[in-house]
């Protein structure tokens, strides 16, 4: 738990008295801004735990609008006074792109008592077995996610030409990962001790190509060796500038889901540690084809919650059980009980940690479930801010301004998703149909639901009732097959009459004001067709 506000406290060698506003260390009294002072007492009251960014320009600053320098600028400071080396830390720990941790030991001082003298965490080592065996399961217990660490970009073969590329490419590619929740990003090699099967590295190198430099991008996991993902990536002499961003872009883009396909993989259905457990009832949300199992993973995450409710990756999992009928397990399931506990579990995830681009567009989502459109709307545009680099959340802001009648926005979102991951699988093809149907295009619509493999829910019924838009006849034969899906998914035993399937579709389509009126429109008239 985090500490109370208490008048005196020790940090390593240091002691800080609130009262007084002073920190005095080995040598005496320490010289510090009043700004690095609140960081450093705001850093005490998490004992360890990470503080991110904008919970210090929230404290700290009182919710000014600063600049980021201004917190880098205070954190080498507070360093500077500390005697702390940011890459060999024994007090302030960076987590790339996030935020700090003070990795020191924090204690209680009563009186007058001065600090031990004790340096910051460093500990006999173990063995290197035991090490190994134990120093990744603390952070796992605590929700920690995988690490990858990246290595130094390469470019010697090509720097004469293209001076800088290597370094300024990994700063862009760190800034990219360091926005996805699901990793800790690590600008430093790791601690050969302390890797495990859950930790990764990425390098890239450059070399020489015909019309310009070839990027050789690898992601390992850095316990074995084992290449996850690789590709060979070709950068043009002309308009450097674009093509490096472009791949700075499919690197983060495809990077991500080849490391959360690994970690998936070998994971057992009884894992004990925090981490793992979210896994599996991730999965388990994810791919259930029954009630009862994805109301038995609603159930994990919901105990994940419980037991540590700042563990904001459970909530979006959860979340998604309660808003559409457990996964579409249970057709009709989730009503306003259900879409209420969605809104506030989504609140809370984005309490528990507001750099999280995920808890951003699931909560864009429950206002648009509740008719709260400018509510979505803005927690859609901040998705987007805080990572551009995610196929899946710049889908989802896609989805949602589709919801909100902004058309061109979701087209363009759609396609810098696919530049960054440039492949169309059955949801891409289900999103851009959907949205050319809206637009009237129905020809474009029934080539897209033409190309879906395995056809979900809805992109059986847009398929449906493009068809019926073409050939009643035709079409309404394909109406009546997606009818009796939904009658044998249904909630209940009873199947539900026509004018209950017509609301169910509609709780479901949150569209604002007229933007849905052509669909809606068209899935009315198809279901109450006679002919």
């Amino acid at each position: 738990m985090p500490t109370a506000r208490r008048a005196r406290i020790a940090i390593g060698e240091f002691l800080i008295d609130r009262g007084d506003e002073r920190v005095t260390g080995p040598q005496g009294p320490v010289k510090l801004g009043n700004k690095a002072f609140q960081v450093l007492c705001a850093l005490a009251e998490r004992e360890g735990r990470l503080l991110t960014k904008d919970a210090l320009f929230e404290s700290v600053w009182d919710g000014m609008a600063v600049s980021e320098s201004a917190l880098t600028t205070t954190v080498r400071e507070l360093r500077r006074a500390l005697g702390d080396d940011p890459r060999h830390p024994r007090y302030i720990e960076s987590v790339y792109g996030r935020g700090y941790r003070l990795v020191a030991d924090v204690r209680e001082e009563d009186g007058d008592s001065a600090p031990q003298e004790a340096p910051a965490r460093t500990p006999a080592k173990p063995p290197k077995k035991e090490a190994a065996a134990r120093a990744p399961m603390k952070g796992l217990e605590a929700g920690r996610p995988p690490r990858i660490s990246v290595g130094d970009f390469k470019d010697d073969a090509v720097a004469e030409k293209h001076p800088y590329l290597g370094a300024s490419m990994r700063e862009e590619v760190l800034l990219g990962l360091s926005r996805f929740r699901e990793i800790q990003v690590v600008d430093a090699p790791l601690n050969p001790e302390e890797v495990n099967e859950r930790d990764y590295r990425l390098d890239v190198k450059f070399l020489p190509a015909p019309s310009g430099a070839k990027a050789n991008v690898r992601l390992q996991r850095a316990q074995d060796g084992g290449v996850v993902w690789a590709e060979m990536m070709l950068i043009e002499d002309e308009g450097v500038g674009a093509g490096v961003e472009t791949i700075v872009r499919q690197i983060v883009g495809a990077a991500m889901p080849a490391l959360d396909q690994d970690i998936s993989i070998g994971i057992g259905d009884n894992a004990g540690t925090l981490f793992d457990r979210y896994l599996v009832a991730k999965r388990q949300s994810v791919e259930a084809l029954d009630r009862a199992t994805a109301e038995d993973a609603a159930r994990q995450l919901e105990a994940i919650i419980a037991e540590k409710s700042d563990f904001a990756l459970a909530y979006p999992p959860l979340c998604r059980l309660y808003n559409i009928d457990y996964g579409y397990t249970a057709l009709g399931a989730s009503g306003a009980v259900e879409r209420k506990r969605a809104l506030d579990l989504a609140k809370e995830g984005l309490a528990a940690d507001r750099s999280h681009v995920h808890s951003y567009t699931l909560l864009g989502f429950c206002h648009l479930y509740h008719a709260e459109f400018d509510q979505a709307k803005s927690c859609f545009e901040h998705a987007l801010k805080r990572n551009p680099f995610n196929p899946d959340r710049l889908n989802e802001v896609a989805t949602g301004m589709t919801y909100l009648g902004d058309f061109d926005r979701a087209r363009h979102l759609f396609e810098q998703s696919d530049g960054i991951q440039p492949f169309a699988d059955d949801n891409s093809q289900e999103d851009l149909g959907r949205l050319a149907l809206l637009e009237g295009d129905m020809d474009a619509a029934r080539e897209h639901f033409s190309r879906v493999t395995v056809a979900s829910l809805w992109s059986q019924l847009c398929s449906a009732i493009t068809l019926f838009d073409k050939d009643r006849k035709t079409g309404g034969k394909a109406v009546a097959r997606w009818k009796a899906r939904v009658h044998e998914g249904w909630h209940r035993p009873i199947p539900p009459t026509d004018d209950e399937i017509i609301a169910w579709f509609r709780f479901h389509h949150p569209f604002r004001d007229d933007a849905g009126k052509p669909y809606i429109d068209l899935v009315t008239e198809a279901l109450t067709d006679d002919s």
